[in-house]
């Protein structure tokens, strides 16, 4: 995937770190802000693109979904089993397994301008673009005073943002500042992506807690003021998690409205309680980073949905393949097969195939569908 990428761009992609979950600090046009100023005011971009038929003579599996501050990449990995290409990108690969990770830090401005090329690149072909950029220095949760483990000795994190300096409280030293200053940056360069995406017509979508105080960010506001977009809400334990967490999902278009589902309280929750690893505290926060295996085949199957209603073609066997995509043709002919799901079989592996419907916050397999009963 890696050689492949490069090729096709004819970018220089050389491991350079992406700035999604770091506490790096790093100089930006923006990272002379101390921590609680307002962000410069930025122009309102119109919406444009090329209207319902983006996909129109592209194969399925000629789109690229590109999915920043990828993390564990469990829904890049969703998608890829879609047959479409996948771009996930992230500062490190290390939660990441079994796919490859485009290393940029997006808190570098020469690292950030290389990944914007990258895009304009690639744009013609881009299904979609997902961010979730790190809520740490966003979340409510280090509101939480938790005194029995301040007395225990325990170091508490404490608030660096607030409703009335969302860039960051006053005072802030150290570490805590650095990580405010850093994350600013990440979220500036998410709202600079945003405005990518409008300008050229691509689905993005961005996810973070629904009380994050990410989106109070300045520059996160007045992008998606100007352009209104999509808001749904979900918890995640109705798309299969473990937690009564609630998600907030923003996006240019209106894609995802299908994911909004609220919980029922008919199934048990895993407690958000801290947990005791040696000589500090382990919060589950962490752990419901990462996305349920089902929400991410639901993602992964709206946005199929969009794809095709947008003009992509489902192709089932190779001969099918070769007649309407001209690179796979090239291959073919040079004998240079890739291995994977790029290239269909000669014959469908399949007669025909079969629909059905599921609750929406139940996985298929426990579904009476599929039961032995």
């Amino acid at each position: 995937m890696k050689a492949q990428y490069a090729r096709k761009t004819c970018v220089e992609v050389d491991n350079k770190s992406l700035g999604a979950k770091t506490d790096d600090k790093v100089e930006s046009p923006t990272s002379s802000m101390d921590a609680g100023d307002k962000a410069p005011q930025q122009q309102s971009i119109p919406p444009k693109g090329d209207g319902l038929q983006r996909f129109t003579n592209m194969n399925l599996t000629d789109l690229l979904f590109v999915e920043i501050f990828a993390g564990t990449a469990r829904l890049s990995k969703a998608v890829k089993e879609l047959g479409v290409e996948v771009l996930p990108v992230d500062k490190t690969s290390a939660r990441a397994s079994q796919i490859y990770i485009a290393q940029y830090d997006l808190t570098d401005t020469a690292q950030m301008e290389d990944f914007m090329e990258v895009l304009e690149v690639e744009k013609r072909r881009i299904l979609a673009i997902h961010l979730a950029p790190a809520c740490g220095t966003a979340s409510k949760a280090r509101e939480k005073k938790l005194a029995s483990w301040a007395k225990k000795g325990f170091k508490i994190p404490k608030p660096l943002r607030s409703a009335q300096k969302p860039m960051g409280v006053d005072g802030l030293e150290g570490l805590d500042k650095i990580r405010a200053e850093t994350a600013n940056l990440v979220y500036a360069a998410t709202a600079r992506i945003i405005s990518f995406c409008v300008q050229h017509g691509i689905v993005c979508s961005v996810e973070n807690p629904e009380n994050s105080l990410f989106w109070l960010f300045p520059e996160i506001q007045q992008i998606m003021q100007s352009i209104g977009g999509f808001s749904i809400s979900f918890h995640n334990c109705m798309h299969g998690g473990k937690r009564k967490k609630l998600t907030k999902w923003w996006a240019t278009q209106g894609v995802f409205s299908s994911l909004q589902s609220l919980c029922d309280d008919k199934h048990q929750h895993a407690k958000w309680n801290p947990i005791q690893q040696g000589s500090a505290l382990q919060f589950p926060t962490a752990e419901e980073a990462a996305y349920p295996h089902l929400l991410c085949k639901r993602i992964a199957a709206v946005l199929q949905q969009y794809a095709i209603t947008n003009g992509a073609l489902v192709v089932d066997t190779l001969g099918a393949q070769l007649s309407t995509t001209t690179s796979t043709s090239q291959r073919w002919i040079l004998d240079m097969l890739p291995k994977g799901k790029k290239l269909k079989p000669l014959v469908s592996e399949f007669q025909s195939y079969s629909f059905s419907w599921s609750t929406h916050h139940r996985s298929p397999k426990v579904h009476h569908f599929f039961s032995n009963n």
